[in-house]
């Protein structure tokens, strides 16, 4: 079994924080309770009601309560869960993550955050690294011997009625078991205790003196780009919708400075030599681009109030430095426009490793082990269930058989399994995260094979999945190809061509009474049919060994002698481990001597045939234009992309049976950054043949498999170079029914087609569409294979001739005005229907 290369992350445990948008009390708890806990202030707030509160009410805004959370907690994707009170949990939809049993707690209240157990006067946190630890480890390493230039630490005391100390500096409980943290602060860092003041803000974000909520950070490191320019977020600290923004807004990328909007005034000099220092030119960019920071006003605050605000700052600022902005990103709204750039969750990470993992096959499970990574501040011992996590990324290196790339499991973690008995491992942008409690231990790990999960995530769905007949037979070629890596080596249409014709045949003919079938045995291909086809593809850029041996040596085909039976003329071949002096026929079963002085001219006696799974027919019963598709799914952009797949499977739901000629999740991965859960492939395969490939009652049985996954991309893919006119027509009525628009203003089932031309790519699909030249040209550039749906797009555009999506969509909206305008003149008040030849939905 190969090894497993993997990256292995530590960071904090990430709790979400599930609470009442007004309520203002527990809001100001969590952020005190957070000052207490290693990467505390990484932890989001999580707002759950039905109604919004008023300042959060949006013309725009259609989604009901729940669904705001859960796009709060998809945004986020907290590891754990803390509920303000008992129930919000269900009332955001979450139900799924309460488990009854299981070896790790997954949800708890806010009294049992922290709460003194077995009649202690201390308590420890059930979730999360306690900040004592930090707090001695900073002493041990930093504050017991003299500094040469000591860092300021201050304590700013909290003011009634408001949680301003809390959201700016960080405030500790005041609970007498939690007592000692403070102590434990006070006793490191020997901070000045001041109260809360537009001072204690410069002493704070302008000369950086330590605050709590800083030293939750110790140790943490934070990614940002050039582009994560600075956010000076005014607010009101009496309103806990302003709080809950504000305390987001800083586990997202950007650099946040909270500035109280009763100190805006007082702090107006301070803040326009800040935004006088932000305003720089964008290093290396030609074009006069500025960097620039933005004063973002939080949602209670007034726009008018705003603004007589920003008339208070004093004047000089160069032109272009003030960026005011009156709305909040709408972090909770899935956005799937890959042309706009958004920002993700900032990534957090304290310490990263690169490590080999040894596979252990037992038969029935797949297994490894990894060291745990740990701060080094951790004591040995603690309450806490999960104190910090790992985060595991794996990587194959081609080697298919093992998932690599898992559906999200972010509102139930029941599957997959990846860890102990019962174990519920989050899967999610990050990778499959651990919780871990103990130091120096090991991690067990679970793992699935492709087959293994694409079943398991069909079954959450509602799908029965078992490998059919063909999937068993590209299941066996890839064992003998070493994964898709190697599958081109059958990227050649004259190559498909000679192993079909020598492998064995079946025909069928029917007549008034009886079919009769008739069985064609395996065909032989002399040597230099072989070397010929080795000779033509072999290309400047391929490896030393030549064409021919990766054939062999992978047991496509296999080397043996012919020689014809003096008896009854039958023609034998013979491996070279059965060739004797003395040959026995086949069809007469009598011996024969081998024609030593008798032999065919040029070597025609050596000949070879195709072994294994292909010799069956039919194009290896379509195994291999599925293998190629899959490839060009895994290498268009000319890199391999992370996917797991399935060959060819029967499926069974709602009393239906579909076959489909491979399934994948193709995970959408940049820079090694997860934008998006995995999509969802489902393929059909046709190989050469003469007239129409693609039916519409075949597009009829896949319209049905596609209707039960929404989101899901189907693939058609074709041996041929070209589409018939009858194909074309059936395609474009199956294309606009794959465009019905979604949630998210996109194709519901992107349709992306394939020919022989992407099949058989070099390098990439950009690549080779460039080297075609004509209409493929237009689209090499990388914008059109990007993502899958752009993908599909352009093949659309190329092959059917069609629009692409977005122009219907432009379409569609610019008739909206005139669609109206006649709802109005027919008295009705509303837009009349149109015909819209099934490109968009209303």
């Amino acid at each position: 079994m190969p090894d497993l290369s993997a990256e292995i992350q530590l960071r904090p445990t990430r709790i979400g924080f599930l609470v009442h948008p007004t309520d203002l009390t527990s809001v100001r708890k969590i952020m005190r309770m957070c000052t207490c806990l290693w990467g505390g202030l990484f932890n989001p707030i999580i707002p759950v009601f039905d109604r919004p509160p008023p300042e959060w009410k949006s013309p725009y805004e259609r989604s009901k309560g729940s669904a705001i959370a859960k796009g709060y907690v998809k945004f986020f994707e907290p590891d754990v869960y803390v509920e303000a009170t008992a129930g919000l949990l269900e009332k955001a939809g979450l139900f799924a993550l309460r488990q009854e049993h299981g070896l790790h707690t997954q949800v708890i209240t806010l009294a049992e955050l922290f709460k003194p157990e077995g009649g202690q006067t201390y308590s420890e946190p059930a979730f999360g690294l306690n900040i004592h630890d930090v707090l001695t480890h900073i002493y041990r390493t930093e504050q017991k011997f003299v500094l040469r230039e000591k860092q300021e630490s201050i304590l700013v005391k909290p003011q009634r009625g408001n949680a301003l100390a809390e959201a700016v500096f960080g405030v500790f409980p005041t609970a007498t078991d939690l007592n000692y943290i403070q102590a434990a602060y006070a006793d490191v860092l020997k901070p000045t205790v001041i109260e809360a003041t537009p001072d204690a803000w410069r002493r704070t974000f302008l000369n950086g003196a330590a605050v709590p909520l800083r030293v939750t950070g110790h140790g943490v490191e934070t990614t940002r780009y050039w582009h994560h320019d600075l956010v000076l977020f005014v607010f009101d600290a009496a309103r806990a919708t302003d709080l809950i923004d504000l305390w987001n807004l800083r586990i997202e990328p950007h650099p946040v400075i909270p500035v109280p909007v009763e100190w805006f005034e007082v702090l107006a000099a301070d803040i326009c030599e800040l935004l006088k220092s932000e305003h720089r030119p964008v290093i290396g960019n030609p074009n006069g681009v500025m960097h620039n920071a933005t004063i973002e006003f939080g949602r209670s605050i007034e726009k008018s109030d705003a603004e007589a605000l920003i008339n208070k700052l004093p004047s000089g600022l160069p032109e272009g430095a003030l960026i005011v902005k009156h709305w909040r990103n709408s972090v909770w709204t899935e956005q799937r426009d890959d042309l706009v750039l958004r920002d993700g969750r900032m990534k957090v990470a304290a310490k990263k490793r690169q490590v080999t993992l040894a596979v252990t096959d037992d038969g029935s499970k797949l297994r490894t082990t990894f060291e745990v990574v740990q701060p080094e501040f951790a004591s040995q011992f603690a309450r806490s269930d999960c104190r910090w996590v790992n985060t595991l990324r794996v990587s194959t290196f081609g080697q298919d058989r093992i998932a690599q790339v898992l559906p999200f499991n972010t509102f139930d973690r029941k599957w997959p399994s990846l860890g102990l008995g019962g174990e519920q491992i989050a899967v999610g942008g990050e990778g499959w995260v651990y919780p871990q409690r103990y130091t120096d231990a090991s991690q067990f790990v679970s793992l699935l094979t492709s087959e293994q999960a694409v079943i398991g995530s069909l079954d959450r769905l509602g799908i029965r999945a078992t490998l059919s007949e063909p999937g068993h037979i590209a299941k066996q070629m890839l064992e003998h190809l070493g994964g898709l890596h190697g599958i081109g080596l059958l990227a050649d249409l004259d190559t498909l061509k000679l192993l079909n014709k020598m492998a064995g045949g079946l025909r069928r003919k029917r007549n008034a009474d009886e079919t009769i079938e008739e069985n064609f045995g395996l065909r032989t291909a002399t040597l230099k049919d072989w070397m010929d086809l080795a000779a033509r593809r072999r290309e400047p850029w391929a490896r030393r060994q030549s064409v021919l041996a990766q054939f062999t040596e992978r047991n496509v085909i296999r080397l043996g002698l012919e020689t014809d039976c003096p008896h009854c003329r039958a023609t034998n071949w013979n491996t070279l481990s059965t060739i004797d002096y003395q040959v026995m026929c086949e069809r007469c079963l009598k011996p024969y001597e081998f024609p030593q002085a008798d032999l065919r001219e040029q070597n025609r006696n050596w000949t070879y045939r195709v072994v294994g799974p292909f010799s069956v027919p039919d194009f290896g019963r379509g195994s291999y234009s599925a293998l190629l598709a899959l490839r060009t799914l895994s290498r268009h952009r000319t890199s391999s992309d992370r996917m797991t797949y399935s060959t060819a499977m029967n499926l069974g739901f709602d009393g239906v049976e579909r076959e489909v000629d491979f399934l994948a999740w193709y995970g959408d991965e940049r820079m090694h950054d997860t934008h998006r859960p995995p999509q969802l492939v489902l393929g059909e395969a046709k190989s050469l043949g003469k007239g129409e490939l693609i039916t519409a009652s075949e597009l009829a049985k896949l319209k049905m498999v596609a209707s039960k996954l929404p989101d899901a991309v189907i693939v058609l893919a074709v041996l041929r170079d070209h589409f018939t006119s009858a194909e074309k027509a059936v395609l474009r009525s199956f294309v606009n029914w794959g465009r019905r628009v979604n949630d998210y203003g996109q194709p519901t089932n992107p349709v992306l087609l394939l020919t022989a031309h992407e099949l058989m790519m070099d390098l990439s699909v950009g690549y080779t569409w460039k080297k075609l030249g004509g209409i493929h040209a237009k689209f090499e550039a990388f914008e059109h294979t990007r993502t899958l749906s752009s993908f599909a797009d352009a093949t659309q555009q190329i092959y059917l001739g069609m629009p692409s999506f977005q122009e219907v969509r432009r379409a569609y909206w610019n008739k909206r005005p005139a669609r109206r305008a006649a709802g109005k003149r027919a008295g009705t008040g509303a837009a009349l229907p149109i015909n819209t030849d099934g490109n968009q939905a209303v």
